[in-house]
This record gives structure tokens, sequence and C-alpha cells, in this order.
């Protein structure tokens, strides 16, 4: 394992291991077991996603729906708090999709303990998602205990 010594490091690798999907680093060496993640909007991946096996459910989803990061920029806050921000991408139905975000992180040991999403224009991302998850029909909602 690499030696981190400093906090934006720790995300950088994360952006690194997320682009070459390489979900077995991202829950062995970067997150810690009781992260959270703060999705914020009104889609299927929407919510406050607690502990490491919804947040590399939530991550799995992201990178199934071709999500991808550029335009990088790292921070570190003078409380340890880093903060990024990037242009995510997505493409549906021949429209490409343009997310501007910033993300906020604590890390706490070497491992990213939480995260928070600030999507800088959330109806691009509803509409993107909705694009790519869809409910299951009534019934089926119904009989599972769905609403």
């Amino acid at each position: 394992m690499t030696t981190v010594t400093s906090n934006t490091e720790v995300v950088q690798r994360m952006y690194a291991a997320f682009h070459a999907r390489d979900l077995d680093q991202l829950r062995n060496e970067i997150y810690a077991p009781d992260i959270t993640w703060n999705m914020p909007g009104q889609h299927p991946l929407s919510g406050l996603h607690r502990g490491i096996d919804a947040v590399m459910a939530f991550n799995a989803a992201l990178a199934k729906a071709g999500i991808r990061v550029d335009n990088l920029h790292v921070g570190e806050l003078d409380d340890g708090t880093v903060v990024e921000r990037h242009l995510g991408h997505g493409v549906s139905g021949g429209v490409e999709y343009l997310f501007p975000t910033c993300t906020s992180y604590r890390v706490v040991d070497g491992k990213i303990a939480e995260v928070r999403v600030h999507a800088g224009d959330p109806h691009a991302v509803n509409e993107f998602m909705w694009s790519q998850y869809r409910l299951k029909e009534l019934p089926d909602r119904l009989s599972e205990g769905q609403v």
C-alpha cells in the first residue's frame, strides 16, 4: 500500500481507483468501513448512503451508468477537509449531460469517512439518473414492499 501523506492524496487515489473501476481498492484501502456518502437530488441514487456496503453499491451504480469525471481540482482546507470540483459527464439517448460538481471529504486515519456532494445542476443530474435507473412497475414494487 502507498504511504499517504495528505488528505488530498487520499481523494486523488479515490478518483484514480474509480476511473480504473478498482472497486476492491476503494473498499479495502480508501474508504472507511463506516463511511457516509450524501448524494443530493430526487433520483434513484440520491440520499444518505451509510456504511461501506451501501457506498460500494452506490459507486458500482455510478460506474454502471457510465459517469466520467474530468477537470478535477482538489484542495485542502485548514481543518483537513478536502474540497474538490469537477465536471461529470454522462450520455443517455444520444444526449450528453454535464454535471458541474463540488464535493467535500472528511478523511480520518488516511481513509475517507464522509462525502458530501454539491451538484451545480441538480436538474441535469436528476434527469440523467432517471434515464439510467427506472423503478419497477407498481405491482412488482408492491409485492416487494416498495412504494
